[in-house]
């Protein structure tokens, strides 16, 4: 089945570039493979994220973009529901609708005091790990697929960089590394925001209007 973005465009190479990716490196990796590269990318998030004061972590240094709290908050919703996805892929269901959506969020990055919302990151981070260790590299006859939302950077013709959003079918090796990847963009995310703060935790001047 030909695969289109949410806007009925024709995916552009970069999107066609992370499936091809997602499938031969779901070939070539085994099931702990794939467990140990998670925990790392969730190690470096954690790590990125741990060196943030509760004052940082609800400035917005880059307008328009998410605060520092607002990622954890999201990575946290993400990492619990993609845990769950993979329970089910491993036990040879397909996971029920919806699919985690790209910007799922709680209210939570608002008002939970900061070492929560860092507990939260963790322990949602070893759920999907735990699961990940009791996977093995068995095979079944008609493996199910989960239907999941991708995020993928094109470059446009002005060198300007937008997210191409599509849907896909994945199993469930693709999905875990796909997961990582998810933890690597937010740690890159999180650095970038980090990175525009004074070290009182202040915007630097102009920041606000990359």
């Amino acid at each position: 089945m030909d695969v289109t973005a949410v806007d009925g465009s024709p995916l552009a190479p970069e999107s066609v570039r992370m499936l091809e990716y997602l499938r031969t490196r779901s070939g070539e990796l085994t099931a702990s493979q794939i467990c140990e590269r998670i925990r790392a990318a969730a190690a470096e998030l954690e790590n990125v994220v741990g060196g943030v004061s509760a004052a940082a972590a609800r400035v917005r240094p880059i307008a328009g973009k998410w605060t520092i709290a607002e990622v954890v908050d999201h990575i946290a919703q993400t990492q619990i529901r993609g845990a769950e996805e993979l329970r089910h892929l491993l036990a040879g269901r397909r996971p029920p609708l919806p699919p985690v959506y790209e910007a799922l969020r709680s209210g939570a990055a608002e008002w939970a005091p900061w070492d929560t919302l860092v507990a939260e990151l963790r322990d949602a981070n070893r759920a999907m790990v735990e699961v990940m260790e009791s996977a093995t590299d068995s095979e079944v006859a008609d493996p199910p697929l989960v239907r999941t939302v991708v995020v993928a950077l094109r470059k446009l013709d002005d060198g300007s960089l937008k997210p191409q959003i599509f849907f896909a079918e994945l199993r469930w090796k693709d999905y875990a590394l796909l997961q990582r990847l998810h933890l690597l963009d937010h740690r890159t995310q999180v650095r970038k925001l980090r990175a525009a703060l004074h070290p009182d935790g202040t915007p630097l001047p102009g920041s606000s209007g990359v």
